[in-house]
């Protein structure tokens, strides 16, 4: 028997509304920076490798704080935690706008992948306790395609301003507008009802997780720079070891790791998400280089064919939703997941002399299928945990997806620094630049599709 849809209350549009806006600020400025990174490396005369650092040190960012952004919601409240991220984003984009030299955006990335990830897991936790359930996997593509519409019209946007004013101007606009939507948070969001007891943070645990994933990605990623660096790598694998370990034998966890096993399918459904994010997040960069200074676009006309993947990625994120709500998610997420998996292999068809629509054609089809994956996965995957546990879920989940996006960019950066070094992308490099790009794309494309199989085991445990 069908049900009938009763409509939305005001207060609900209101709460959507907010969560929706403040869902578009970081992935606006993200897409907005790879866009204008030419310019920026002009500006302060960055070479490739130091350019590919202000993604990936914004990465290690948001996979820090994603990790303990769970734990700090539960202390202090979701919606506090949420006006803190928005706030701290809105100070870090004026520090950034005021930067001197590549030396100080660096480190001013990082805080501001911290913000935005403390932003996202708010985010989420928001959408799923305050959705009906039988509307969830709706609100939560809704306030989902928020991500996607920044991630579409942040690079034209920022281009087009940078071409007018110059890169500076784009983060004191974020941080005026961030202010407006601080304001909209505070009225709008109700306060949360503190679920169980109250939680405390284990210092030592946060400090062995953030100083070990700073030692891996510094590690990793800063060898091409200076070859002592390297050292920090083993480093910080025996940090996080040790920092695992402690997670799993700690009765009161940053991470509870033990959830894992707790519910069905949140393995696989977790894991398909690191894969996913991990196979195209530090493409944005490539293409940006590639459009402008293999291609010869100026930053306008480069954010116009950027914007394309993340334009579907908005138009189809509510179709997903609304077929998440009518079927298996898993069957959604899965498809979209193959599809992303494609259309990264046939990014490698690209040379010096491909039209700009092949270009595009190629970018929709990816932003399709990351449409399709993202908001059913998020329903599937979240839609078993226990209300007293969705804000470290949701924390776990938030950590997954950029470590994952963590785990492209220094990947990303390493096949620059091994084809490259430390020069610049120009005509005459172009051919090296465009062999790190084939073989990077290659490694992605077929990492994402192994990832499939995990998409499809977590069909047996969705409820």
């Amino acid at each position: 028997m069908a049900s009938v849809e009763q409509p939305l209350s005001l207060r609900l549009k209101a709460v959507i509304a907010a969560l929706w806006t403040g869902n578009l600020f970081a992935p606006f400025l993200m897409s907005g920076v790879a866009a204008i990174l030419p310019s920026i490396g002009e500006s302060l005369g960055a070479p490739a490798v130091m350019l590919s650092l202000v993604m990936v040190c914004y990465n290690l960012g948001q996979s820090i704080s994603h990790m303990l952004s769970g734990r700090i919601a539960d202390m202090f409240g979701v919606k506090r935690t949420l006006l803190a991220g928005v706030g701290c984003f809105c100070l870090f984009s004026v520090f950034m706008g005021l930067a001197p030299a590549m030396e100080v955006i660096i480190p001013l990335r990082f805080a501001q992948g911290v913000a935005a990830a403390t932003i996202s897991c708010a985010v989420t936790t928001l959408s799923v306790v305050l959705a009906p359930p039988h509307i969830r996997g709706q609100v939560i593509s809704i306030v989902v395609s928020a991500v996607y519409l920044g991630l579409a019209i942040g690079p034209l946007a920022c281009g087009g301003l940078t071409e007018l004013t110059g890169w500076r101007s784009v983060f004191f606009l974020i941080a005026a507008l961030g202010l407006v939507e601080l304001a909209l948070l505070h009225h709008v969001i109700p306060e949360q009802k503190r679920e169980g007891e109250r939680r405390s943070l284990d210092g030592i645990s946060a400090l062995l997780g953030a100083w070990g994933l700073f030692c891996v990605t510094m590690g990793a990623t800063c060898t091409f720079l200076h070859p002592a660096v390297t050292a920090m790598l083993p480093v910080g694998v025996l940090i996080l070891a040790c920092f695992v370990r402690r997670e799993w034998t700690s009765s009161d966890p940053i991470l509870d790791l033990k959830l894992l096993a707790k519910v069905p399918g949140l393995p696989d459904g977790m894991a398909a998400v690191f894969i996913n994010y991990g196979s195209f997040m530090g493409l944005s960069l490539f293409f940006s280089l590639y459009l402008q200074q293999v291609l010869g676009l100026n930053a306008f006309h480069a954010g116009m064919i950027l914007m394309t993947q993340s334009l579907f990625q908005t138009f189809f994120s509510p179709v997903a939703g609304r077929l998440a709500d009518r079927y298996h998610p898993c069957i959604v997420s899965t498809s979209g997941m193959a599809l992303c998996g494609l259309s990264i292999l046939s990014l490698m068809l690209l040379d010096e002399g491909s039209p700009v629509w092949q270009v595009a054609l190629s970018q929709a089809a990816l932003g399709t299928g990351a449409g399709f994956f993202a908001a059913p996965n998020m329903a599937a995957t979240l839609g078993n945990v226990p209300k007293e546990h969705l804000s470290v879920a949701s924390g776990l989940l938030g950590c997954l997806r950029t470590m994952g996006g963590l785990v492209s960019h220094i990947v990303m950066a390493c096949m620059i620094g091994l084809f490259m070094g430390d020069s610049t992308v120009t005509p005459e490099t172009s051919g090296t630049f465009l062999h790190a790009m084939r073989y990077t794309l290659l490694l992605f494309g077929v990492f994402n599709l192994m990832g499939v199989w995990l998409s499809l085991r977590a069909l047996r445990h969705h409820r």
